[in-house]
């Protein structure tokens, strides 16, 4: 199984920018509640701040956790919240568009945003769809 992971400056990212708006949330929240009881207008904004945090840390865990892309028996996996496969044994062709990567076969198109992938991996993916002569 080969695993094409996301770069670390993408997840670096989600996890602090999560917990940026999540502390922040919580102190508006809680700073209204403290300091002022009559308008509740800081304490809406700081529970959409809270909110916020908590669906990019969310994010940043189920990224961390399944990556990517994974390859396992042929079948290339793109793990999103429906996950989507492609079976390389039916490539058409592979074409390079805007960076990225577009995999094409009789039924389906698969595209590999190459933006957000881990340098290293994606050499990896590379060398691996090389093994599908595809002239």
């Amino acid at each position: 199984m080969i695993t094409i992971r996301y770069a670390k400056e993408r997840l670096t990212s989600n996890l602090r920018l999560g917990l940026f708006f999540f502390g922040t949330g919580l102190l508006l929240f809680v700073g209204e509640l403290l300091f002022s009881g009559a308008d509740n207008s800081m304490s809406v904004i700081g529970s959409g701040q809270i909110f916020g945090g908590s669906t990019l840390l969310a994010v940043y865990y189920f990224e961390y956790k399944k990556q990517y892309l994974t390859l396992r028996n042929g079948v290339l996996t793109k793990h999103t919240l429906f996950p989507k496969h492609i079976q390389l044994t039916q490539l058409k062709s592979i074409k390079e568009f805007a960076g990225d990567l577009k995999l094409i076969t009789s039924k389906q198109e698969f595209i590999v945003n190459t933006q957000i992938v881990d340098p290293i991996s994606l050499a990896e993916l590379i060398n691996e769809l090389q093994r599908y002569d595809l002239n």
